[in-house]
């Protein structure tokens, strides 16, 4: 019913206003005879050819009151082509050429600084590092390895544009597969703004039971009155990710992987057999370098399915000169119904998962629901600042397909639950340094947070600025930590008792426009819970077994980072160094301390040279250069696909291997092609060292990505 009342509401929107804003301006723009369009670099500028009587009409508009306010076309430059966000930020088009669009043209479109990907596209990322406070306030389903590409409500944006605006993206993936995100976004009136959004990918990956394949598709809309004081938006998104799952390489796959081509050669009792020099001979096979030959662990799927319908109502008061179009006080609401579902399908059960309650398919499906309603109100002064006041109702429904067997009588399996909380967030100038404070408490007991942060930022002298913050948080659980059913025994629990996870992070950086910034954080964490493998030793990547596990002992976790940028001419070379540490209060009563819950490489470091320069008398421009990451090794968690989580475990280290990509990014006008070699240094240093092993992994026993080449492209049209 709730999705009828909104699918019939935005029709009903799509109707009144577009076609009565039509009429309103119809006769408001003055006549052209032609357009012509010049893009250079990142600057639109839009030249109109028309005759000298239109361009001294001035605009009518039969309401004195409302005085639209519309650029003639020849005075629109790219600025005027907006692209804003829930958050109430907003950006214009860019179609720039920079390192930052070559460090997030990528799948998530976003750095991959802290990310480590999995081996194919799509399947997930390993962390490198957290900011736990990016986390959202409230509990989630779980499953979050599904989550990383997912469009959440603040993910999807709305589009200010004065004329039609198309961009695409296409990426290539690994075998039999593309990558490819369109947007279109018209106007049928300079107030009422249209978006159609599609994603979709295949990517068959170089392993076996690795493909991966999505379809996402987002609408948006906003309207808003000529006079700014009512606005309206509205979106509705469809998403399905679906992974093929193989576990991870098995021992002997890893042996295969890590020693192609040249192999030790054995007798019949598999000792190493010796030649007359007494040295070990080696028999030469590349056919595992054919990937998919590897043996894996298991073969299944699991498949994240989401609909969401979201509404936000704005109405402004107060202007703070007559004609002005900005307000001191702002009232909403804001309504979001979303419904996902993970599955999980294997057409034969796994050993590897431990035992099963039927033996045969494994079919488990979890479902979660919610549905949020929040009314806001800004306030503005130039005395007491900005302050937002929100009020949330929120309502959950987390719950697992029945099943006809013993697992249903065991177990619970449906949590309900609604919340209450409010939100107040302020900002003021004082003394030049610029305060911000935030405030997140719920009221009722069950999956409460408290949540407050302060924030100051001042500029000082020699143009260097600092900031410093202190953010302090009690949050409840996923709820996959909670109650999980499944068709294998192990993977069921409930654990409603468990406590909120505590955060309070102190942090500060210093910034210098020439030599960098450095920051650093330390974090106090309480009551960690995640997910840990207690599978036994001698079993140890022949199965997996886990538990739910809450500490209840501190955690410091320290994070320094220094980021820098030095230009020479047209060269560029960009560094990013991260130093992190984590200490785990012991238990003095335990003879043998337990697992250590959160590991992270000690360093993480990104440098990148760069030549900027063009070609054919400006018309080309391009960057080329070379980006190497190395991390030292960690206990880097586990990737489980049946729950589609990372886990904890504390046996097998990944990291000290240098990755190096060479890219060579053009632009052309408003296209841009991107040319990358990734892991390049892996073929040259195999090359010259034959006997040098493949260690390269993003997981225990989850290899990371052979040498390949990519090629993309994305490109701004402006029609």
């Amino acid at each position: 019913m709730r999705i009828g009342l909104t699918i019939s509401f935005f029709l009903l929107s799509f109707l009144l206003f577009g076609k009565e804003l039509t009429i309103q301006i119809k006769d408001s723009l003055p006549q052209t005879s032609s357009v012509k369009t010049i893009i250079n670099d990142s600057l639109l500028r839009i030249k109109e050819k028309a005759p000298e009587k239109n361009k001294a009409n001035s605009l009518k508009v039969k309401n004195k009151s409302l005085k639209p306010s519309i650029k003639p076309m020849e005075e629109i430059t790219i600025s005027d082509y907006k692209i804003l966000y829930l958050d109430e930020t907003e950006k214009s088009v860019d179609t720039s050429l920079s390192l930052e669009g070559e460090y997030s043209f990528n799948f998530l479109r976003k750095d991959y600084f802290e990310l480590l990907p999995l081996p194919n596209m799509g399947e997930g990322f390993n962390k490198l590092g957290y900011d736990f406070h990016q986390q959202p306030l409230i509990p989630q389903m779980g499953a979050r390895v599904k989550h990383f590409s997912y469009f959440e409500k603040e993910d999807v944006p709305y589009y200010e544009m004065p004329s039609a605006y198309t961009e695409l993206f296409f990426k290539t993936t690994f075998k039999q597969g593309q990558n490819l995100d369109a947007t279109l976004a018209i106007n049928t009136s300079p107030k009422f703004n249209v978006a159609v959004s599609f994603k979709g990918f295949r990517s068959l990956g170089k392993y076996p039971f690795s493909l991966s394949r999505s379809r996402q598709f987002r609408l948006s809309t906003q309207y808003q009155t000529f006079n700014h004081r009512y606005r309206l938006r509205l979106h509705q998104t469809t998403q399905s990710l679906e992974n093929d799952f193989n576990g991870g390489l098995t021992n002997d796959g890893i042996y295969f992987f890590e020693n192609a081509p040249n192999y030790i050669a054995t007798d019949e009792f598999g000792q190493p057999q010796l030649n007359e020099n007494g040295e070990e001979e080696y028999v030469y096979y590349d056919g595992f370098l054919n990937r998919s030959q590897l043996p894996t662990q298991a073969a299944g799927t699991n498949v994240l399915d989401g609909k969401r319908y979201f509404m936000d109502h704005q109405y402004r008061m107060l202007p703070v000169n007559k004609d002005s179009t900005s307000f001191k006080a702002v009232l909403g609401f804001r309504s979001s119904f979303e419904k996902k579902n993970y599955r999980i399908n294997q057409l034969k059960s796994n050993y590897y998962f431990y035992e099963t309650f039927t033996n045969g398919r494994v079919a488990d499906t979890t479902n979660y629901q919610t549905f949020e309603n929040t009314i806001y109100a800004n306030f503005k002064n130039s005395f007491l600042g900005k302050l937002k006041v929100d009020l949330h109702h929120i309502r959950w429904d987390y719950s697992f397909t029945e099943n006809e067997y013993e697992k249903d009588t065991i177990l619970p399996n449906q949590i309900e639950a609604t919340q209450l909380a409010t939100e107040a967030n302020w900002s003021k100038s004082i003394l030049g340094v610029n305060a911000e404070a935030g405030l997140y408490n719920s009221f009722k007991k069950d999956f409460r947070t408290l949540a407050w942060h302060v924030v100051f930022n001042r500029q000082l002298f020699n143009d260097i600025r600092i900031n410093a913050s202190y953010k302090d948080r009690s949050q409840p659980l996923n709820f996959n930590f909670y109650l999980l059913q499944n068709d294998y025994k192990e993977y069921n629990w409930n654990n409603l008792g468990l406590l909120n996870q505590k955060f309070k992070t102190k942090s500060f950086t210093i910034t210098h426009p020439k030599w960098g910034n450095i920051s650093g954080e330390w974090t106090n964490i309480g009551n960690f819970t995640f997910f840990n493998n207690i599978t036994r030793l001698v079993e140890f990547n022949e199965r997996i077994k886990i538990s739910v596990v809450q500490l209840d002992r501190r955690i410091d976790y320290f994070k320094a980072r220094f980021n820098q940028r030095l230009d020479f001419g047209k060269l560029s070379w960009i560094n990013n160094i991260q130093y992190q540490k984590v200490t785990q209060e012991e238990d003095p009563n335990e003879l043998l301390s337990g697992p250590i819950a959160l590991n992270v490489p000690k360093w993480l470091v990104r440098s990148t040279i760069m030549l900027t320069s063009s070609m054919f008398n400006n018309a080309l421009f391009f960057q080329s250069g070379a980006t190497f990451v190395f991390f030292t090794d960690y206990y880097a968690d586990e990737y489980n696909p049946l729950i589609a989580e990372f886990v904890t475990q504390n046996n097998v280290k990944i990291g000290e291997y240098p990755r190096i990509d060479f890219f060579f990014n053009a632009k052309i006008k408003s296209s841009r092609l991107f040319v990358k070699l990734e892991n390049v240094n892996s073929p040259i240093e195999h090359l010259i060292y034959p006997d040098t092993p493949y260690d390269y992994y993003a997981a225990p026993f989850k290899p990371y990505r052979d040498f390949s080449v990519r090629i993309g492209l994305i490109w701004n049209f402006f029609e």
